[in-house]
């Protein structure tokens, strides 16, 4: 008798995979048929044992084991892909269960028996595809405009097709897809399929079933989990937009997808290509750590077509208010709207301002609920001002006091996008102005109308967070970055480099002159953008890093907990006793109080050999030991692998 893990394919969703039983031939990866709340589904079996093995286990179940029904004769996903999400679940120590909900979309566990008809039925395997012992995956970088780029993709997408072979473009975000979809589309209209969640699920089954019966080749374009579509012809992976943050998945299982691809990818010995106009920096480093190849020398030089103007924020003493803009910058813009010609304005956050000081005791405004820094909005009317909280959403008067010593002197301090608003629209009013930000829209939908508008409109001003960098579509005359220093606040460790990504992506966007306003004109960042030559600033950053012991020279695994006073000491203590071979670092001096909560990291520095996997790094494992305690912990616990903060 064997003893099953699997995980059901239901819309409800299940924490735990199930427990099951069968003397049937069943192997992991297996397609079985079973029942859950007395009904007859599919599941996905994730792991088999003998029960010889696990009498002692399987005595102490609380629970009868179910038996299952059948066993399908196949299962339409690749043992590669399969194995692919168990590898990745356990380098970011997550639930099988959740790592497979995430990895697989629902479309295909809820329309499994119609697609394994025409998968099976058309089902060819390429044994070339499969790795073989001692050959390496070629895995190379490319790094160069994003027209170069495109123009690299077409001539590989005719050679692929000659060799009868297929490519896959990873990409983050549902807007990639279809922007790629309609770059790379002519003239192989019937060879190219995509797909992303925002599909209706009646034309992602018709493509799957196009695509599964087409013999020809094929260009695929989708987010990470369509890689489990099966087609077992993929000679080539291409990870696109490398630095984008939308690959590190915001939920549990935590998982960053890149990852994941670079994992599947070597699984099935495709050549693997990691491409953006400026890769992450500890990507750039692997071409000398792992001895990655390149499709071209990496171009470091900024090929913009924009004017980059540093300009020095100067505090006017005679000025009783703080402005945002100087007369210059008023002036820079309204040359460009009486021209009839649209201006962006980047602003770092939402809000007038990012926190309110007490000028009498300088305590910072907090909510009363969970004690966050309040953060000053304007309605959408734009008629009536209000303290917001950001963690919890609770609101209070503007006509507040000081929680402290009772004073009415409050300052707001930091510039929000309703700062920027208030400002452009006094010095504007005749003209369209639209926000965008998540505080203004809650949906792509709604980001994309605002977009539109804004387009149309000529001599509009556009006011936004990095939010709308994404749906930007045509490049605008004049950038204004009115927050600059604000992003050095931030702690994040690799704040160089986004500062350098979120400019990369400002100029993309802009036609004719981009300005940065900042306090600090000799920022190292700025100064790189302004030699128009990222090159010493890249190995600046890496000769930092690895001096001071961080990624890519370190792994880091971050803890983190949360609960009252009494539990967070005790949880200290069974971090440090138990982890203490590691030499964990706990931040105790970065307690954050919320409401009756404290939060509390405690940091692990490993050598990366020591926490990665053959299929991402030579010669490399996962600390066995360090793994078994790691899964051990529990909620309220948080385990994170390769944390973007470390606070």
């Amino acid at each position: 008798m064997k003893i099953l893990s699997v995980i059901p394919f239901t819309k409800s969703p299940i924490g735990e995979d199930l427990t099951y039983f069968t003397s049937k031939d069943v192997t992991l990866g297996n397609i079985v048929e079973i029942t859950l709340r007395n009904k007859k589904i599919f599941g996905l079996v994730t792991s088999v044992e003998d029960a010889s093995n696990s009498k002692g286990e399987v005595k102490e179940l609380d629970f009868n084991l179910k038996k299952i029904i059948d066993v399908k004769k196949d299962s339409i996903w690749r043992n590669e892909y399969i194995n692919a999400i168990l590898s990745t679940s356990k380098y970011f120590i997550s639930k099988k269960n959740t790592a497979f909900n995430s990895l697989i979309p629902k479309i295909l566990t809820e329309n499994y028996d119609s697609i394994s008809n025409t998968v099976l039925k058309n089902k060819r395997e390429d044994k070339k595809n499969i790795v073989s012992a001692g050959i390496r995956t070629e895995k190379l970088l490319f790094q160069a405009d994003i027209e170069d780029r495109i123009s690299f993709y077409k001539t590989l997408i005719r050679a692929s097709f000659a060799e009868k072979k297929s490519i896959f473009i990873v990409l983050p975000t549902e807007h990639d897809v279809n922007e790629f979809e309609n770059i790379l589309s002519k003239g192989i209209e019937q060879f190219i399929f995509s797909f992303s969640s925002g599909k209706s699920p009646k034309k992602v089954l018709k493509q799957i079933n196009t695509m599964v019966e087409m013999e020809h080749p094929v260009l695929v374009l989708g987010t990470a989990p369509y890689l489990s579509i099966p087609r077992y012809d993929f000679g080539t992976i291409i990870l696109e937009h490398e630095s984008s943050s939308a690959y590190k998945m915001q939920y549990a299982p935590y998982f960053d997808l890149r990852v994941f691809v670079e994992i599947f990818a070597s699984k099935i010995n495709a050549k693997l290509i990691l491409c953006d106009t400026l890769l992450r920096f500890e990507t750039v480093a692997r071409k000398e750590l792992d001895d990655w190849g390149d499709i071209a020398p990496l171009s470091f030089r900024i090929n913009q077509d924009c004017k980059v103007e540093i300009m020095e924020r100067i505090t006017e003493r005679n000025k009783r208010k703080f402005s945002i803009f100087t007369t210059e910058n008023i002036e820079n813009i309204k040359k460009t709207i009486d021209k009839n010609q649209n201006v962006f304005i980047f602003s770092l956050r939402k809000g007038l301002a990012t926190m309110t000081i007490c000028r009498d005791c300088n305590d910072i405004v907090m909510c009363d609920k969970c004690s966050a820094p309040l953060v000053l909005y304007l309605s959408r009317d734009g008629k009536k001002r209000m303290f917001v909280c950001n963690r919890c959403g609770d609101q209070k008067d503007p006509e507040t006091r000081c929680s402290t010593c009772g004073s009415w002197n409050l300052f707001p301090h930091g510039i929000g996008n309703d700062a920027v608003y208030e400002e452009i629209k006094k010095n504007f009013p005749k003209s369209k102005i639209f926000k965008l930000d998540k505080e203004e829209v809650d949906s792509a939908k709604g980001a994309e109308k605002i977009i539109t508008e804004f387009e149309e409109n000529k001599g509009a001003i556009l006011i936004g967070t990095q939010m709308a960098l994404f749906y930007l579509k045509e490049k605008v005359p004049l950038s204004i970055i009115a927050s600059f220093d604000s992003l050095w606040s931030i702690p994040n460790f690799k704040m160089g480099e986004k500062i350098i990504e979120l400019i990369f992506s400002i100029i993309s966007k802009t036609k004719e002159k981009l300005i940065v306003i900042t306090k600090n004109i000799k920022d190292p960042a700025l100064l790189a953008i302004e030699q128009e030559n990222l090159l010493s600033f890249v190995r600046g950053e890496l000769e930092d890093r690895k001096l001071l012991g961080y990624p890519p020279y370190k792994r880091f695994i971050k803890i983190t907990f949360s609960g009252n006073k009494e539990d967070t000491t005790t949880a200290k203590k069974y971090l440090a006793e138990n982890f203490a071979e590691y030499e964990i670092d706990i931040f105790s001096g970065f307690v954050a109080k919320q409401k009756d909560k404290y939060t509390t990291n405690a940091l692990i520095k490993l050598d990366i050999k020591k926490w990665s996997l053959p299929e991402l790094s030579n010669s490399s494992s996962i600390d066995e030991n360090l793994h078994s305690l790691l899964s051990g912990i529990q909620s309220p616990f948080i385990v994170s692998i390769d944390p973007e903060s470390l606070l």
